[in-house]
């Protein structure tokens, strides 16, 4: 898109009605913050929430027991110090800050602890894989809380950062709290409307030890990256996430604002049903392997905010765990829409319409019209259907061939491995938050045993043969990364992007916090 281009859309979209970006101005006292976001928030209930959007919201409202300082170490929030290991790893202690408060002004207590972290493994909860190690947790007293393991956690660093939630409060009535939670964070909730605002004000009792400046905080749902722009250029928003590869380079020309990225832990996926139709023969999955050329295809859609991946762990992972991402290259098909039909043919598939299911982001869009193209090239039916992220969410975890034969999948981990395998690929995971429905005992044996092994070189082969064997069998079709990115208007001071994505947009950090120039 040239910059003529962008400002002809600009200009059209700016005469628009604007409903994802509507936002009163000038009514509030104090200092607020506009963010256009993408990603639309679905709940903010730490327990059962599963998408980005939501967890961003989240991460404001609540506080873990600890919580990511600068980059990926973990600080105590809700804890008063560091935990205690005991038992060689298999029972760890943590004491509360006893200054720690809910925001209705009731203590947070062990009892609340145990609760959010028991909770998601009782109703099968999306969160379920990241407390699903610990054997038990118990209060200890009113500030104490033991979790014990059956075998060591190698990745329980980042489960101690799971958001604490009021055990009672949630308890009268989940469906409320889902909309309008009480945390222990700096901020509470304002207003929420499903899938499309959140408004957060700050909690000025706040009990932690940097409140925030902003008083207030909009996460508003845009649909369109074009849009997004417009409501920066515009004013109405003070910044955008993420930002699409098709503004990335326009961001200065047309808005007194920057870009500012970081590489994250955030990937793509095309995910297979295994469950039910015609993805369950491997010689169709195989076939639809090659109806694409990814490389062009991430040229095309991702690229320079992202880069194309061979395996399901995004660069930074892949690398610092050594894995073999030339060879996991070797195991990808370069587009061949004749062997394609060929392969087709011999599963007795070449019929039919195959369904690719994807969100309504704009990158999952057209990675699925992409493949409905490359498939429709070798021969064969194919419709994308593109929902809103409540109903991709339930329906690409159904397992049934009405609902998606392939669907485009976004991962957002952390640095440790298991992050991104055991909730996308894990049986236990099964209709929950994996909806491919593989079910390889080899795989499963290692993903598992990866879990409670602290040996690092074993860790790693265990994942690297596990990682290969679901490129071989084509379960997935990895894509791309994607970098945390936001545009920001020149008036907000003092806003780094954090690697995690849920963290993201950080408005405190450890010598500084963020500010909104008056006006801007």
């Amino acid at each position: 898109m040239t910059r003529r281009d962008l400002l002809v859309a600009l200009g059209g979209a700016s005469t628009a009605t604007m409903a994802g970006c509507s936002t009163t101005l000038g009514t509030d006292a104090g200092s607020t913050l506009r963010v256009g976001t993408l990603r639309p928030p679905l709940s903010l209930d730490p327990i059962t929430a599963r998408a980005i959007g939501s967890e961003q919201a989240i991460d404001r409202i609540f506080e873990g027991l600890y919580g990511y300082g600068e980059e990926t170490d973990i600080v105590p929030a809700i804890a008063a110090g560091d935990p205690e290991l005991d038992n060689g790893g298999r029972e760890v202690v943590v004491e509360l800050d006893e200054g720690a408060r809910f925001q209705n002004d009731r203590a947070v207590t062990a009892e609340d602890v145990v609760y959010s972290y028991t909770a998601p493994l009782e109703e099968d909860a999306p969160t379920e894989w990241l407390v699903s190690p610990f054997e038990s947790v118990e209060a200890d007293g009113e500030h104490t809380v033991r979790f014990t393991l059956a075998e060591p956690y190698p990745a329980l660093e980042h489960a101690l950062t799971h958001p604490i939630v009021p055990r009672q409060e949630r308890e009268d009535d989940k469906e409320a709290f889902a909309a309008n939670p009480i945390g222990a964070g700096p901020f509470e909730v304002a207003s929420f409307s499903a899938e499309k605002k959140t408004t957060l004000r700050r909690w000025d009792d706040y009990w932690g030890e940097t409140p925030p400046a902003i008083d207030r905080l909009t996460m508003v749902y845009v649909e369109f990256p074009v849009t997004q722009l417009t409501s920066l250029r515009t004013n109405r928003n003070d910044m955008i996430e993420p930002v699409s590869p098709l503004i990335v380079d326009h961001v200065s020309d047309v808005a007194n604002a920057s870009v500012k990225r970081r590489q994250g832990y955030t990937s793509f996926y095309y995910g297979f049903n295994l469950n039910e139709g015609p993805t369950t023969d491997p010689r169709v999955r195989e076939a639809i392997s090659y109806c694409i050329d990814l490389e062009k295809a991430v040229s095309e859609f991702i690229e320079p905010m992202g880069q194309r991946q061979y395996g399901p762990l995004p660069p930074p992972v892949a690398e610092e765990w050594d894995m073999p991402t030339d060879e996991w290259a070797e195991l990808a098909n370069e587009k061949n829409p004749e062997r394609a039909r060929d392969l087709f043919r011999e599963a007795d598939a070449a019929s039919g319409q195959l369904r690719i299911l994807t969100s309504t982001d704009p990158k999952h869009k057209e990675f699925g019209e992409a493949l409905a193209g490359g498939l429709r090239d070798a021969s064969h039916g194919a419709l994308t259907v593109s929902t809103s992220e409540t109903k991709f969410l339930e329906r690409h975890v159904s397992g049934s061939e009405r609902d998606y034969s392939v669907f485009v999948g976004e991962i957002t981990g952390t640095p440790d491995p298991d992050t991104h395998l055991y909730p996308t690929f894990h049986e236990n995971m099964t209709g929950v938050t994996n909806g491919t429905f593989y079910r390889e005992d080899a795989v499963m044996e290692r993903l598992t045993t990866a879990r409670t092994t602290t040996d690092r070189e074993q860790r790693r082969r265990l994942y690297e043969t596990a990682i290969t064997r679901l490129l071989e069998d084509r379960v997935c079709l990895p894509i791309c990364s994607f970098e945390n990115s936001f545009a920001v208007d020149a008036g907000v001071e003092n806003f780094r992007v954090h690697p995690i994505a849920r963290v993201n947009p950080r408005l405190v950090w450890e010598n500084s916090v963020v500010t909104v120039e008056s006006g801007s």
